[in-house]
C-alpha cells in the first residue's frame, strides 16, 4: 500500500492529552490497568476504587501513560459485548481524566468503546486488532486527532516467515491510518507479541525487532507477564519479573519507544539504566515551578511550557493556582504550576535555558518577591543536591513556598526532598502559612 503523503508537523513529536512524547530522546513507561475479571495475569479489578489506587500508585512510580481495558486479550478469552466493556472502564475514565496527571489510553478495537472513551477524557487508542475490527476507528482517531497505537495481530492466520510478515502488516497498517486521514505523528506501531505467533516465532520478533524502525514510527513493546515469559522461566511472580525485565531491556536496545507494563517501578529503573546505556545521554527528572502576575498570565505561562519543550519532555503539568504574591503585596495576584519534566541537560545548562525562555517572553529586572511577567525556578534535579555560585538545588525556599508545595504535592506527592528526606505531601502538611491558594480549575494550559 503507498502511503499518502506524511504531516508537516514536528517529526519525532507526538501529543498525547497534556504530555508530549519526544520520541528517540527516552523510552515511555505505560502501565497496564486491567478492569476485566478473566485478565490472563490475575490482575484483573471489579472496582473504581481499586482501580484508582492502582492507577495512582503507576503514576507515582513513573507511567507516563495508563492503558486501561475492559476485556481480556488472552487467547481464547471470551468476547464481551460492548455494553459490558463500557460498564467496567466507563467509571475509572471519567473519574481518572479529572484527577491523574498522565494520559489515559483505552484499550479496546471497539468503535462505541474508543468514542465514550475519549468523550470522557482518555486521549489515546490502542487497537489490538489494528483497525481489522471495526475500520471506523481510524476515522474517529483521525477525527479527534488522537495517537493510535496499531498491532500487528497474526491470530486465526498461519504464518511461516514471521517477521517479514511483520514487518508489511504494519507498513500497510500505517498506509491505512495515514489515507484515513489520521496525522502521521499519531500513529504508534506494535509488533503484537503474543497475538497468534508461536513460541518461538515470538522470541525471533523480540530479536528482531529493530528491523521495525525502517517504518519509522515509534514502537510499542508489550511483553509483561505473557507466555513467552513464563514459557521459558515459568509461572513465580519473581520469574515472570525478571523475564519481562529482560525483554523490556532487550527491547530498548531493539530501539522500542514505550513498553507497556504490569510492573511500573521496577520497568522504570530497568529503562532508566538501559536509556542511559543504548541513547548515552543520562535523563534527568525535574521540577520547574512557574509563575506570572504582569500581562496574560495564562498566556505567559503556555508559552514558556512550549518553549521549555523544545528542550525537555514534558510529563505533567500541575493545575493553574491562584497565589497571593510574597513579601511585596502591593502588586497583582500571580498564576503558579509545577511542572515534572526529562530533560538531557545538565543542571547549569538548564538553568542557562530556563534564564533565555525567561528572557524572550520578555521578564524585565525585578526586586525580589517583585512583579513579573514569567519567572521560572528549577525546583528538583534529578534527587540530586547541588551547590555552585550561580545555583542551588533542591530550590532553598521550595518548602517555604505553600504557592510552590501545593502544585508539587498535586504532581508528586510521594517525591522526597532530597535534603530534608521529608515528602512533598509531608513538608506541606507541616507549613504553617496563611498565604491565600486557590485552585483555577476553569484555567487550563493549551499546548
Amino acid at each position: 500500500m503507498t502511503e499518502p503523503k506524511a504531516s508537516k508537523s514536528k517529526p519525532g513529536v507526538t501529543r498525547c492529552g497534556n504530555s508530549v512524547f519526544h520520541w528517540g530522546t527516552r523510552t515511555y513507561v505505560m502501565g497496564i490497568l486491567n478492569l476485566s475479571p478473566d485478565s490472563f495475569s490475575g490482575d484483573g479489578l471489579r472496582n473504581v476504587e481499586d482501580a484508582m489506587l492502582r492507577a495512582r500508585r503507576m503514576v507515582e512510580e513513573g507511567a507516563d501513560i495508563i492503558d486501561v481495558g475492559g476485556e481480556s486479550t488472552r487467547p481464547g478469552a471470551d468476547p464481551v459485548m460492548v455494553e459490558e466493556e463500557l460498564r467496567r472502564v466507563m467509571p475509572f475514565i471519567k473519574q481518572a481524566a479529572k484527577v491523574l496527571k498522565v494520559p489515559i489510553s483505552i484499550d479496546t478495537y471497539k468503535l462505541e468503546v474508543a468514542r465514550q472513551a475519549l468523550d470522557a477524557g482518555a486521549a489515546m487508542i490502542n487497537d489490538i486488532w489494528g483497525m481489522q475490527e471495526e475500520t471506523g476507528l481510524a476515522d474517529l482517531a483521525a477525527e479527534r486527532k488522537v495517537p493510535i497505537a496499531l498491532t500487528s495481530n497474526q491470530r486465526g492466520r498461519i504464518v511461516e516467515d514471521i517477521v517479514p510478515a511483520v514487518v508489511t502488516s504494519l507498513h500497510n497498517l500505517v498506509g491505512a491510518a495515514l489515507e484515513a486521514g489520521i496525522a502521521r505523528e499519531n500513529i504508534i506501531i506494535d509488533p503484537g507479541i503474543g497475538f497468534g505467533k508461536t513460541q518461538e516465532q515470538n522470541l525471533e520478533l523480540l530479536n528482531r525487532l529493530d528491523e521495525l524502525k525502517a517504518i519509522k514510527r515509534p514502537i510499542l513493546l508489550g511483553t509483561s507477564r505473557k507466555s513467552v515469559i513464563v514459557n521459558v522461566v515459568g509461572n513465580d511472580v519473581e520469574p515472570r519479573l525478571l523475564g519481562t525485565a529482560a525483554s523490556v531491556a532487550i527491547g530498548i536496545g531493539k530501539g522500542v519507544d514505550i513498553v507497556r507494563v504490569h510492573d511500573v517501578k521496577q520497568m522504570k529503573m530497568i529503562a532508566k539504566m538501559s536509556d542511559a546505556i543504548v541513547r548515552g545521554v543520562e535523563v534527568a527528572e525535574v521540577y520547574i515551578g512557574i509563575g506570572s502576575n504582569l500581562g496574560d498570565k495564562v498566556a505567559n505561562i503556555t508559552k514558556a511550557i512550549k518553549m521549555l519543550s523544545e528542550f525537555a519532555t514534558i510529563d505533567q503539568i500541575s493545575s493553574l493556582y491562584e497565589t497571593e504574591p510574597e513579601g511585596r503585596r502591593k502588586q497583582p495576584d500571580f498564576l503558579n504550576c509545577v511542572i515534572k519534566a526529562e530533560v538531557g541537560a545538565g543542571p547549569v545548562e538548564l538553568l542557562g535555558i530556563l534564564k533565555d525562555i525567561e528572557k524572550r517572553i520578555g521578564r524585565e529586572p525585578s526586586p525580589r518577591n517583585g512583579p513579573r511577567t514569567i519567572d521560572l525556578d528549577l525546583l528538583i534535579y534529578n534527587n540530586q543536591a547541588i551547590e555552585t555560585p550561580d545555583l542551588i538545588v533542591p530550590h532553598p525556599r521550595l518548602q517555604e513556598r505553600v504557592f510552590v508545595l501545593v502544585p508539587m504535592a498535586e504532581v508528586a506527592p510521594s517525591l522526597y526532598h532530597p535534603t530534608l528526606h521529608k515528602s512533598m505531601r509531608q513538608l506541606l502538611s507541616e507549613l504553617n502559612s496563611s498565604s491565600r491558594v486557590n485552585k483555577c480549575p476553569d484555567l487550563t494550559i493549551d499546548l
